[in-house]
């Protein structure tokens, strides 16, 4: 339990024999101090947390007991008192005033400015904070976030038909700028706003496509350019192991001529069984990268992955594609997901599809990834029993599958 007293140090006495009162905190088997503007002339004007034996002691009194009082309704409102340091708890303690009238869009901001985020998380980062603060208000200030806001903002979501997932995902957004505003000081260390709160269940996107499909996609013919684009793109995604547009606009195919070698951006910095995805590419997806390819050996352009309008284009002709094709569930992940349902169809084991998706495999305990090793031959292997089995599909009219 922590204690505030009122104090002054022999050892910090002034010039003249003048002290400053000191506010002590006693918290954990140790002390340290707050200084405060009040000041007295020796020792001799101070007994047992008061100031005496001067003419103004009733006001340096009243102004020395409002400190301490501000300081005990500071200490009364921080949660976790007990999980921090004697340092730390000087530092929340000065700081409390700072604790109030940051706004969650100031907040974001701020995140945004201090850490590195991809392109891709940006604009999803973006969206939901719209979402949010379409309830919120844009004025609305971190510290007020309660559980009732949590709440509150979950039914709000779920009364605007937004998934499970979507609700469970812009809830863990809003915590995590909460708890960086914490770690900032920003706002005060408090019970837990989302104690208590049942996150909704992350649902699994059936958006996988049948072969049927995928061949549809491939063959039709497409009036539009940007929808051609799109589609070549789709499918060269799914040639090439259901890839990720960034990692895609990330290679150079001056260096991966036939043989693919690269990093998943989104584990590369995670430690994994198989650090690379390696295959050879299949004659499908080098037509395509022939025919998009600059001289730079980049497809489309070399920083494509942080225009935040070629993912907006995407999505918005994978919606016309659907529409069209009258396929349902479509989406540009549909290529990654596809692939990796059409290669367990037909036989590949789980560790080679996760090495040509790039999954950070679990090596906990026993198991086989521990004693077999995914090379790159059997990856090639993989890749082109998948394509061989596109290739031999030929798609019927909409609404009829006949692969």
């Amino acid at each position: 339990m922590a204690n505030l007293s009122a104090v002054i140090v022999p050892a910090k006495v002034l010039k003249g024999g003048k002290h400053k009162i000191r506010i002590a905190v006693s918290h954990n088997s140790k002390t340290r101090y707050i200084v405060t503007d009040i000041t007295i002339d020796s020792d001799k004007e101070f007994k047992d947390g008061r100031i005496v034996k001067r003419p103004d002691s009733a006001i340096k009194n009243v102004k020395l007991r409002g400190l301490l009082d501000k300081y005990q309704g500071a200490l009364d409102n921080l949660g976790f008192v007990e999980s921090l340091t004697c340092e730390e708890l000087v530092a929340q303690l000065k700081d409390h005033d700072r604790f109030h009238h940051r706004t969650i869009r100031s907040i974001y901001e701020e995140y945004k400015s201090v850490k590195t985020i991809k392109a891709s998380s940006l604009v999803n980062y973006d969206a939901k904070m719209r979402s949010i603060l379409n309830y919120l208000g844009d004025s609305f200030l971190m510290e007020n976030v309660s559980y009732s806001t949590i709440i509150g903002l979950d039914k709000h979501l779920s009364e605007l038909g937004n998934s499970s997932s979507t609700i469970r995902s812009k809830q863990i957004f809003l915590m995590m700028l909460y708890f960086f505003a914490q770690k900032c000081m920003y706002i005060p260390f408090k019970a837990d706003p989302w104690f208590g709160y049942q996150f909704p269940e992350q649902q699994v996107r059936d958006s996988w496509l049948s072969v049927e499909e995928v061949a549809r996609i491939r063959d039709h013919t497409f009036h539009t350019k940007s929808r051609s684009l799109t589609r070549d793109v789709f499918m060269l995604s799914y040639y090439l192991g259901g890839i990720n547009v960034i990692d895609l606009l990330r290679i150079n195919f001056n260096e991966n001529k036939t043989h693919l070698v690269y990093e998943r951006s989104k584990t590369e910095n995670r430690v994994k069984v198989n650090k690379y995805v390696e295959f050879d590419m299949p004659d499908e997806a080098l037509e395509l990268i022939n025919k998009y390819k600059r001289e730079d050996g980049y497809l489309f352009k070399k920083c494509g992955a942080r225009d935040r309008n070629f993912h907006q284009v995407f999505d918005y002709n994978m919606r016309r594609i659907a529409q069209e094709l009258g396929i349902k569930r479509l989406i540009f992940y549909s290529a990654r997901k596809s692939f990796s349902q059409h290669a367990l169809e037909l036989g590949i084991s789980t560790n080679i599809i996760d090495f040509i998706l790039g999954h950070k495999l679990d090596t906990k305990g026993t198991s086989t990834y521990n004693y077999c090793y995914v090379t790159p031959e059997l990856a090639t292997e993989a890749v082109q029993k998948v394509c061989l089995s596109l290739r031999n599909c030929v798609p019927l009219q909409p609404n009829h599958e006949h692969c």
